[in-house]
């Protein structure tokens, strides 16, 4: 079993924002978003999603590009064709782009759809525009007239809806989504765009792999936790499985422990944090209590760390060991540290 790369972008160009509205399709929206665990970048496609195990490929063809025509949709349709006929297990082709024609559509409410939902004259159209790049690209020795009909009933279309920032929202795991303005989860979606664009720098054209997962080694790929984390980061305002420091209202904590001792307390709440978050059992009961704190700092304009865990934990039991009193204490102290 191989598969080689091929139409790879080798530039240094900056991703579009159409990639990265797709990729927080997949890991916001989809319905297999709980199943993916990496993030490719102009590898397979545009944008493709790997589980943990490297058994399975969703795959994305990003296109924005206005008033698209149906033989045109059928020659883009081209990748995620041949994507479907190769030897690696792809479980989804996505057809991500902009609102397509109302005439060219049943039910003309919905977002995402099949290819059954085509009224027939389009979907003569589009079938054409693919059978004829098919035959461009591979040539016509073959037939693969059965491959197209299978590939075309399984092909799910999604048309682009909704803004920049709220493409954003759909990752965050925040009840409330307006603890944070949309000028701030815009940036935070720029900045992702920016870290996407920064993964093509590699070379890998025409490389060939064995197996799914060693697409890992081009380093074209982050991993789901990797964006969740730099997404905390930027609202909590600090880094926070980075921090050194020992935050200015925390001190009052560590002011009376020898300095090795302060060190272990840091580098322990530090590690009690990461648990937390990279743990997927405790990752929403992370997020939970950081809009907390955050709710109560937004509403309040107190700095007292007891005051904040009186208040808000006073009657808190910790389902994790590792959320224990002084790991929020921490926590809300780093939080009112990225506020300044």
């Amino acid at each position: 079993m191989s598969y080689t790369f091929k139409n790879t972008e080798i530039n240094n160009e900056k991703a579009s924002v159409f990639e990265t509205k797709s990729l927080l399709y997949l890991i916001g929206k989809s319905d297999s978003k709980k199943d993916i665990e990496y993030i490719t970048f102009d590898c397979f496609n545009d944008v493709s999603g790997i589980d943990k195990k490297g058994n399975n490929i969703w795959d994305i063809q990003s296109k924005n590009e206005a008033n698209l025509n149906p033989k045109k949709i059928g020659q883009y349709f081209f990748t995620l064709f041949d994507n479907s006929i190769s030897k690696l297990n792809f479980k989804e082709y996505i057809f991500f782009c902009r609102q397509l024609k109302d005439d060219y559509k049943i039910n003309k409410s919905i977002r995402a759809f099949g290819f059954a939902n085509f009224e027939t004259k389009t979907k003569n159209r589009i079938k054409k525009g693919l059978i004829e790049e098919v035959a461009r690209v591979k040539g016509i020795s073959v037939d693969y007239s059965s491959e197209i009909e299978t590939f075309l009933d399984n092909v799910l279309i999604v048309e682009d809806d909704i803004a920049e920032q709220e493409y954003l929202k759909l990752i965050t795991k925040f009840k409330n989504k307006s603890l944070k303005t949309d000028d701030f989860y815009l940036s935070v979606f720029k900045e992702l765009r920016d870290i996407q664009s920064s993964k093509k720098n590699s070379l890998i054209e025409n490389q060939t792999i064995s197996n799914i997962l060693d697409v890992i080694s081009f380093n074209r790929h982050l991993k789901i936790l990797e964006i969740d984390t730099f997404v905390i980061c930027r609202i909590i305002g600090v880094e926070v499985f980075k921090y050194k420091s020992i935050p200015f209202e925390f001190f009052e904590y560590v002011k009376d422990l020898p300095r090795d001792d302060r060190e272990d307390l840091i580098q322990e709440c530090n590690a009690n944090l990461s648990r937390c978050l990279f743990n997927k059992m405790s990752n929403y009961e992370f997020w939970k209590i950081c809009e907390g704190i955050i709710n109560y700092l937004n509403s309040s304009f107190t700095k007292d760390v007891e005051d904040i865990y009186v208040v808000n934990f006073s009657s808190y039991k910790p389902k994790y060991s590792y959320l224990n009193e002084l790991t929020i204490k921490y926590l809300i102290s780093l939080i009112i540290e990225g506020l300044k």
